[in-house]
This record gives C-alpha cells, sequence and structure tokens, in this order.
C-alpha cells in the first residue's frame, strides 16, 4: 500500500513562572541576539554546498579526526549555564504548562576558540535561544503548547522545491519553512482532534485552506505551513514515569536542517518530592548538538545536507549552545547529570567519557586509569528503579539517546569528550571498529573545589517504577517479518526496501507486545532505531552491559545475567550493529492505551528525511488526545499482567 500524500482531507524548583517570560524574536529585532544565557560561541560558517548527490558523504564520510585546539586558559573562558526553564503551574487545579512557541529566525555571531574569521548565519530556532527553553512538567500535566511557524521570515533556499523533492527518486530534502512538533520519549496519544472534537490520526495540512485542527497531541503528520499555527494538547498520564526527554520539529524532508539549527529543547518530567535524589540546584541539564549555521547568502540547500568538504574544518558538538563551557562543582558532593544528544547527523553518535586532566586539553586521550567512574542512573529518561545505578567508565549515546548520570568527583580538573562509536554499537562497545562519521571531540570542562562534603553515592535508585516498565517476560506476537534499515547506495536511505512515502505501515493490535527483529542490511552505517511512543527492550542486553569486570569487583556487584529479560532496561532509541557479523537486534515492546498513527526511523535526520522513515498503526480503541489518563485500560493491565513475571513487577493500577 502506497502513503498518502499529505493532504487536508484524510523541580528544577515546583515554584510556577510566568508564561512566556522568555521574549520571542523575528529576523528584524533579533540581529546579535543570543539568547538569555549571555553569548553564543560557535563554530564557523558553512560554504554553500551542492546536492547532486545528496547525504552520500555524509553516510560515508567525516573520516578526520582532527579537533579544534583551544588556545588560552580556556577553562575559565565560558562558564556553563543551563537552557531557559518553563514550569508547569497549578490551574484550576490541574498541572498545566501553556507556553507559546515560535518557529523563527535567529541571527547571530559566533566564534569558537580557533576559530579565526567570525560569521553571521541564520538559524531556525524556538523562541529566540539555542537550544529553546526547557521545559518542567510532573506525571498528569497537560501540556499547551501553541506552534506559531514564522520560519517564513528566513531567507529562502533555492533548491527548496517543496513538496515535489519528496516524490523524487531518491527523494529529497524539502519543505525548509515547513514545521511541526514531536516530544521525544513521552507515552502519549499520537493523534488530534478536529475542530468538531473527533479524532484524526494522519496525514493533515495546516496550510490556511483546510480548517484548523483544534489540537494535536504528539502528531508528527501535521504540517504547518509557513505562517500557520497548531495548538498541541498533551496530556501526560497520571502513572508517566519521570525522566529526561525532549521536544523537537519533526516535519519529514526538514527536520536535519531544523534540528541542527536549534529548534529543539529538553522536557524534564519531574519525580515528586520524596523521590529526588539531589537538590534542584544540582540537577543539570546538558543538551549535546552539533549546530550548522547557515551561510549567508543562502545556498541550494542547507549545509546539514552537503558533503564533509563542505562543512567547517573544527566544527564542534555544543553543550546548551555553549562552546566547551566549564562547569565549577564542589567535591564529594552528588550531582544529577542529564544528557541529551540532539544531533542529527552521523557526527553525533558518541561515546561519551569523563577524563580527569592536567588543566585543559584540546585532544581526547585514550582510555586509561584517568577516565573517572560515572554512575549511569537512567537510559532515555527511564530510570534504573529499584536497580544499583551502574559504574561506567563510558557510555554510548546514540542521535536521540539521553542517558542521567550522578557524579561524585574529587578537587581537579576533568574534561567530558566525545569519542568514536562502535559499529558493533551495544552488541561489543568497547569494539575499535569505529563508525566512519563518528569523531572525537572534547565537549566541556569541570573545575572542581575542595569542599567539606562527603556525600556517598546510594546503593539503588530510589522510586517506583510504572507497571507499563515491568520487564516483558512473553509476547503476544513475534513478528517473522524483520524491519530492516538498508543503505543501497549513495544518497539511498529505506526501510522495509522503500523510501517513506511508499511504504507500507507495521500494523500493531493494540494492548498487545510484540517481538521484532531489527536488521542493518547493508552495514556501513550506524542507523539509531527509533520508535514514537512505545519503550522497548533489547533482548540480552542487561544493565550492567558497559561496567567492566575489574569495576563490578572493586564495587561488590555482580554480573547479571543477560538471558534474563528482567536485568534489560528500557530504551526508546538504540544504534542498530553495522559490522560484518553483527547486523541486527531483538528487541520486545508493550504498545498501550492509545490507538494512532506513528512513526519508526532512523534519528540520523539526515537519513529519515530522505526515506529512512516507515509508519506504525496501532489497531484498537484506544484513549485519544486531549484525555486524562488516571488508571490502565482495562485491556492495557491485562497486556501487563499477562506479559509480566520479574520479582518486584508493579500491578497496574
Amino acid at each position: 500500500m502506497k502513503r498518502k500524500k499529505r493532504l487536508g482531507s484524510s523541580t528544577k524548583d515546583h515554584e510556577p513562572t510566568a508564561n512566556n517570560d522568555q521574549e520571542t524574536t523575528t529576523e528584524s529585532n533579533s540581529k546579535g541576539k543570543v539568547g538569555r544565557r549571555g553569548f553564543l560561541k560557535i563554530g564557523a560558517g558553512a560554504a554553500a554546498v551542492t546536492l547532486a548527490n545528496p547525504l552520500e558523504s555524509i553516510a560515508h564520510g567525516y573520516s578526520s579526526d582532527s579537533l579544534m585546539q583551544a588556545t588560552g586558559n580556556e577553562c575559565n573562558d565560558v562558564p556553563f549555564s543551563e537552557p531557559k526553564p518553563v514550569y508547569a503551574q497549578i490551574i484550576n487545579g490541574q498541572s498545566t504548562l501553556q507556553y507559546n512557541l515560535s518557529a523563527e529566525p535567529l541571527n547571530w555571531t559566533f566564534s569558537c576558540p580557533n576559530q579565526t574569521t567570525p560569521s553571521k548565519g541564520v538559524q531556525p530556532v524556538f523562541n529566540g535561544a539555542v537550544p529553546g527553553p526547557s521545559l518542567y512538567v510532573d506525571p498528569g500535566t497537560l501540556i499547551n503548547l501553541n506552534l506559531k511557524n514564522n520560519l517564513n521570515l528566513m531567507p529562502p533556499f533555492s533548491g527548496d522545491n517543496c513538496p515535489a523533492n519528496h516524490h523524487l527518486t531518491p527523494p529529497k530534502p524539502a519543505c525548509f519553512q515547513h514545521t511541526n512538533l514531536h516530544v521525544h520519549g513521552l507515552q502519549v496519544s499520537p493523534c488530534s482532534l478536529d475542530m468538531n472534537g473527533k479524532k484524526h490520526c494522519g496525514f493533515y495540512d495546516i496550510d490556511g485552506k483546510n480548517p484548523p485542527l483544534k489540537c494535536s497531541s504528539d502528531d508528527v503528520l501535521v504540517d504547518i505551513f509557513p505562517g500557520q499555527s497548531n495548538q498541541y494538547c498533551i496530556w501526560l498520564p497520571d502513572m508517566h514515569a519521570p525522566g529526561t526527554n525532549w521536544y523537537h520539529s519533526h516535519l519529514h524532508g526538514a527536520s536535519a536542517y531544523q534540528v541542527s539549527g536549534g529548534m529543539a529543547g529538553a522536557i524534564i518530567i519531574r519525580e515528586p518530592p520524596e523521590g529526588q535524589i539531589v537538590r534542584s540546584d544540582l540537577d543539570k541539564v546538558f543538551v549535546l548538538q552539533e549546530i550548522l549555521p547557515n551561510p549567508t547568502p543562502f545556498p541550494p540547500f542547507p549545509p546539514i545536507y552537503g558533503s564533509p568538504g563542505n562543512f567547517p574544518p573544527g566544527s564542534q558538538t555544543f553543550v546548551n549552545g555553549l562552546c566547551r563551557p566549564t562547569l565549577k562543582m564542589n567535591a564529594g558532593q552528588n550531582m544529577r547529570f542529564r544528557f541529551i544528544n540532539i544531533g542529527a547527523s552521523p557526527v553525533t553518535l558518541m561515546k561519551l567519557r569523563l577524563v580527569k586532566t592536567n588543566g585543559c586539553i584540546n585532544t581526547v586521550p585514550p582510555p586509561s586509569s584517568n577516565d573517572q567512574i560515572m554512575w549511569l542512573m537512567a537510559i532515555d529518561g527511564l530510570s534504573f528503579y529499584g536497580i544499583n545505578p551502574q559504574p561506567v567508565r563510558y557510555h554510548l549515546m546514540g542521535n536521540g539517546n539521553r542517558a542521567d548520570f550522578l557524579i561524585n568527583l574529587q578537587p581537579g580538573t576533568y574534561t567530558l569528550v566525545k569519542d568514536r562509536y562502535p559499529l558493533a554499537s551495544v552488541l561489543d562497545p568497547t569494539s575499535t571498529n569505529f563508525t566512519l562519521a563518528s569523531k572525537t571531540e572534547v565537549l566541556m570542562y569541570f573545575d572542581v573545589q575542595a569542599s567539606p562534603y562527603q556525600e556517598q553515592i546510594p546503593k539503588v535508585i530510589p522510586g517506583k517504577k510504572p507497571a507499563y516498565l515491568n520487564p516483558i517476560w512473553n509476547v503476544d506476537t513475534v513478528r517473522q517479518q524483520p524491519v530492516q534499515f538498508q543503505n543501497p547506495g549513495a544518497g539511498k536511505f529505506q526501510i522495509d526496501n522503500n523510501y517513506y512515502d511508499l511504504n507500507t505501515p507495521i500494523q500493531v493490535k493494540l494492548n498487545t507486545a510484540e517481538q521484532w527483529t531489527l536488521q542493518n542490511v547493508n552495514g556501513g552505517n550506524t542507523h539509531p532505531f527509533h520508535v514514537h511512543l512505545n519503550p522497548f527492550q533489547i533482548l540480552g542486553i542487561a544493565f550492567d552491559f558497559e561496567v567492566s569486570d575489574a569495576d563490578l569487583q572493586q564495587f561488590g556487584l555482580k554480573r547479571m545475567d543477560p538471558k534474563d529479560p528482567c536485568t534489560w532496561p528500557f530504551w526508546d532509541t538504540v544504534p542498530l550493529p553495522a559490522t560484518s557479523t553483527q547486523k541486527q537486534l531483538q528487541i520486545r515492546s508493550r504498545f498501550l492505551i492509545y490507538d494512532g498513527e506513528y512513526v519508526t526511523h532512523c534519528h540520523i535526520l539526515v537519513h529519515e528525511d530522505v526515506g529512512m522513515m516507515i509508519n506504525v498503526q496501532l489497531i484498537g480503541n484506544g484513549v485519544g488526545p486531549n484525555v486524562p489518563v488516571h488508571t490502565y485500560p482495562a485491556d492495557a493491565a491485562d497486556c501487563i499482567k499477562r506479559t509480566s513475571r520479574c520479582p518486584g513487577d508493579v500491578p497496574p493500577v
């Protein structure tokens, strides 16, 4: 069945803040503005590119490991700061976050150490800052966002043939001034409501001609045309897991361009006060993104879709929009670090390491005894409740992944580095056979001062997991047809032998559990598999898959049994292995509560934009958009009960 074309027919602290106390900007009033952190230090602009073979080099290039060299006492050049916070408030007895988002241009001047020629760029951003504001909510919160598309104020790309580029073979990126919104990691409805209050699941153009929608939940099949707005009503279930998530634009054909410009931000679902591990001021957000500025005048296509030779030679992964900032902290004090990888190209596949260094360094050292223990406590916004935090000296992060750590350091200088990503991914994280696109970079520094604190890392992560995160012991269906990610040639990125507009949706019965096989058919590229809405477990990957035998022994821990489903954490994104012998993973997932249509795709967004995506249809009578969920529907509760068998499983209530 061919896909239809887009047609309209078818705590931090717990105190509230004023709505929209961050000014929005447009091209006319934002010149030189760099957000609320005072300044940005950003890499130099990219040259004009051509798109004769779109994405060919992005898929196979970036073999250089060259780094930007630090100059001077860089540790104190750029102080660390977090994105602007926006908090939910109690309105008429209901936790509600009301906020206006503007997708708009930002003019800026950017520089970075060892950059000799600061350049101007025009970026697509949310609300005049890179990244967008961080949204702080609680389980049961109603997130009301009004998204206005002001990208028509951006200079146009001459090669943007919207939407005809989508129907070429292979398709090309397009529709750079169109947009929409995805809430990555949230288990909420994937549909919208029309003006009559009827549920709408599928493609819909908000173009000023079709009737507007009443509101949308996590509906990425909506297309907001330039100059138009859409209201979002995203209702978190009362039993939603707290954790680190994010939001970003998801318009097929333009998502890589918009996310690499800065159209993304964090969503933090807070633990209740009794479940907080550290004080709110010791709980830090780190948005990791490779920002590719647009040269002026604009080339035919955004630089993110070009070849490596046209990228800034020292392109940098930024932390909260800052170039290699320094965070000052106390020794002996527990802190929570929340890392979000929002990179749009293969460059941001990464292995995170924290290294004790002799002052500020500007090259990435090889693994050694100086690599510090980071206590991994959550993957993809899902905490290890009732499990000991994992003492890792590195952690793999693909595009879209999140990771939370408890950090406790002794006095000194530490450097956070991004090392290269192994082709074998989670199947062999110590492999030195790397993806071609990934590279080494210095991300930031930590200046740890002596203090009287002598805090201890907790033995287990406190809190109670939601029942939908009970390990999946058995499934209702083992799908015999694998989901195949294919890169059959230069610039060709497909799932199940077709580009997005041509493939047949995967159909799943609502309130069932399934086991899928994911295959990376051609290898060579490590494709981060991401599925909206429903988290999954990876068969055979235990919580301690990155912990060394020596560190298990040092901390008195025993190796978990990777054959036991009770030891498998939940994810929502995992890079598929790409070695000659290891090219597949098996996953289990429950499809609960909400029916409708959404997507699964490669989270290297330059691949998704040209076809590496497929729709998922949940068939059944589920909960619709803008409806609170206080308890599990009967069929969802039954699915959880019949597929749960682990000690400590929680009854669905």
